[in-house]
Order: structure tokens, then sequence, then C-alpha cells
């Protein structure tokens, strides 16, 4: 009887206590546990639109200057004057400074002053009188010669008749011998100074061409020093290393020049987001010293067709060069800046797009979603994504536009289960 009683009191304290949470929760218990309707799902959801989807990778950099240029002076010479000094802007051509050059063109005119006289010296008049005095030499040679074997031609007709003794005749004999000797010596003189001649005019010659050589290659030392002091290019003085009243080094450069309104960004890409690099694409320029607000685009210019190992914080990195010019920037650059480079590999404008966490993958690796029907019922689909960034992806089969799909599906989802949407 007593264990009667007490199972009928806890049955009333069981149905109290129902009816107290019913009168707690009210509705939200109901909906939660209709045991008439089975169990209802409450989930999140995401209507199915369309519109653009853009993949990047990001690259570190800095800006730097397409067009710079050093000034070098290759022979010590004394500054007269500054003409600019740093942070001055300059044009192409503009004077930089002035050099005391008054030694080399003293070089240079007393070479002009010695080509002239070796010019006139070619030709000498003592030369000539010497050739002269050797020709009348032989001349008079062969006179001796015709006059000594006339006589000997005498002496042998007066020998023959008795007339003349032996030792005259071989007088005679011996003045034509001597006369022969005369004039060969009379002619080896005469050669010696024609060949002297020849000899003395080539060397003349070859020292006046030496002198010339010497006097172009002075006039181009001149005119490349007074190139040298004009600015190659248009551009700030970044960077002056001479003074006023001291003398030039070609060890450093005089002067550093900048063309800072022509720049580009040298990035380099992480070997592992460079296979989607190309050139054309779009990039996002940002960094420190940049406005956060600023708009600043630029694009892939060129690539490097070699990879190289840098040393980074983190260790060693395998990376590619990447050249992007600056196309649009509404804040001034200046070249040295770091910059981080988003080059947007990927875009796409007007297409299905879905947030990646929709989808679940099966044992066979197909993903697939589930789209809530007009019923409130769960339905699932195999889905495919083209392109994907980082949280949206492409939507290429499966899903239409408008169509509601439950985001994070749980492993209690499943096909056909009852749904409500708390979003």
């Amino acid at each position: 009887m007593k264990k009667g009683i007490i199972i009928f009191v806890i049955v009333v304290l069981v149905i109290a206590g129902l009816a107290g949470l019913a009168a707690t929760f009210g509705k939200g218990l109901d909906s939660a546990f209709t045991f008439n309707q089975g169990v209802i799902y409450p989930v999140k959801a995401h209507k199915i639109e369309k519109g653009s989807i853009s993949t990047k990778v990001s690259a570190s950099g800095f800006v730097e200057e397409i067009e710079k240029s050093e000034v070098y002076i290759d022979t010590p010479l004394k500054v007269n004057k500054l003409l600019v000094d740093v942070n001055d802007k300059v044009t192409k051509g503009q004077k930089l400074m002035e050099l005391d050059m008054d030694e080399l063109i003293s070089q240079l005119e007393k070479l002009k002053i010695d080509r002239n006289v070796q010019k006139l010296s070619i030709n000498s008049p003592a030369t000539e009188a010497e050739i002269k005095k050797a020709e009348s030499a032989v001349k008079a040679a062969e006179v001796a010669l015709a006059d000594a074997e006339k006589k000997l031609a005498e002496n042998k007709s007066l020998y023959a008749a008795n007339a003349i003794s032996k030792s005259e005749l071989d007088a005679s004999e011996k003045a034509v011998d001597d006369a022969k000797r005369a004039l060969d010596n009379a002619k080896l003189t005469y050669e010696s100074a024609i060949s002297s001649k020849d000899m003395d005019k080539r060397v003349k010659e070859e020292t006046l061409k030496a002198t010339e050589l010497s006097i172009k290659e002075l006039e181009k030392k001149i005119e490349k020093l007074n190139n040298s002091v004009l600015s190659p290019i248009d551009g700030v003085i970044v960077e002056a290393n001479v003074q006023q009243g001291s003398f030039t080094s070609s060890a450093m450069p005089a002067f550093k020049i900048s063309n800072t309104d022509k720049l580009r960004i040298k990035a380099k890409v992480s070997e592992y987001n460079m296979r989607d690099v190309q050139i054309g694409q779009k990039v996002v320029i940002t960094g420190e010293g940049i406005d956060k607000d600023a708009n600043v685009l630029g694009k892939v210019e060129s690539i490097s067709p070699v990879a190289k190992s840098n040393i980074t914080s983190g260790g060693e990195e395998i990376a590619v060069e990447v050249l992007i010019s600056i196309e649009e920037s509404e804040v001034p650059l200046k070249p040295g800046l770091s910059v981080t480079c988003d080059i947007y590999t990927n875009e796409k404008e007007n297409i299905l797009l879905a947030p990646l966490n929709i989808a679940k993958e099966d044992k066979d690796g197909n993903m697939f979603a589930y789209v809530i029907n007009e019923e409130n019922i769960a339905v699932e689909k195999q889905v495919k994504f083209g392109l994907v960034s980082d949280v949206i992806g492409e939507v290429l089969e499966g899903l239409s536009e408008g169509d509601l799909v439950i985001l994070d599906p749980q492993p209690t989802h499943k096909d056909g289960i009852k749904v409500k949407v708390l979003n």
C-alpha cells in the first residue's frame, strides 16, 4: 500500500515538473521537442548570389628608381666651383660644377705647337744640301775617272812608241784605279745621303703621327671631362661627394642623381606562390610609409627567369624577383620605401558565389551541401567549386542563384531533416 502511494507521488511530481518547464520556456520547448513531428534542427543559412571573386599572393618589396645615375671624374682635378647641392633638382645636360683644366689645356697647346714644328722639319734644307753636295762629288769623280782613262790610253800609245817609261805607264794605270775608287766612294756617299733623307723623313712622319694621336687623345679627354660635369638625366641630387676647392676622386662618384618621377617596385615572390603570377596582373601596394586610405596600384611588369636563395629572419627562402610598374598613386612614393604587394592572380565578376563552409566531404572525396527547400527540408546536393579565395568560392555545379544553403553543416545533419533557420 505504501509502495503504491510513493509511486503515485513520484508521477505527480514528474507531471508537475514538466508543467513547470512548459510554463517557464513556453513555445521554445514545444518547438525544440515536438514529438509528433520529429526533431527540428536550428541552423544558420546563406543565400546563393552572384558577385565578384579574386585570389592574390602577397610579396614584400621596396620602391626603387627606374632611372638613376652616378657621375664619376676619372682624373683628379681641382673643383673651382660647385653649381648644385644635395636635394637640388637638375635637368639633363645641366652643368654641375666647374673644374680646373688649365694644365690640360696648356698641354694641348704645346702638342699643337710641336705638331707644326714637325710638319715644317719633314723636308729639311740641310739634308737637301748634303744630297746636292754628294751628287756634285759623284759628277766630279766621273769627270776625274774619264780624264784618268783618257790619259792612260795616251800613255799606252806613247809607251808602245817608246816615248815614255814603264813607270809612267804604271802611274797612269794607278791613277785610273784611284779615280774608280773615288767614284765608288762618291756614289756610296750619295746613296747614303738619299737613304738618310728617306729614313729621316719616315722618322719625322712617324713622330708627327704620334703627336697627332696624342692631340686627339687629349682632346677626347678634355671633351669627356667637360661632359662628365653635366647631369646625364633629369632628377634630384641625392648624394654629393665633392667640395669646392678640393680635388675629385675616381674611387667614388662625385654625384648620385635619381629620377624620383620614374619609380618601380622590386618584389620577391616565394616559390610556393610563384606558379600563378603572370605579367600584366594587377597589384595593390601598401606599406608603413603609405597612407592607409591612399590608393596605390601597380602591374606586374617582368618576372625573373631564375629563382634565388634569400636569407630572411625565418631562415633561407627561395624566391623569384618580380618588377612591378606603378600605374596609379594618390600619394608621392620615395625610393627605398618597403612595401607589401598584393598581386591579384585571378579575378572573376558576376559569377555564383558561396561560402566555403557550406560544404562537407564524403568518404569518396566528393563535396556536397544542404539546400533548404520551401518546406524547410534539407536536401543534399553535390557541389563543385572553381576559383576559391580565403572564405568564398566560385560555384560551378550543384547550386543555383537564390538557393538557401546550411552554413557549417554538422555531423547530425542529414538529407531530409527538417530545419529552422535562425538568421
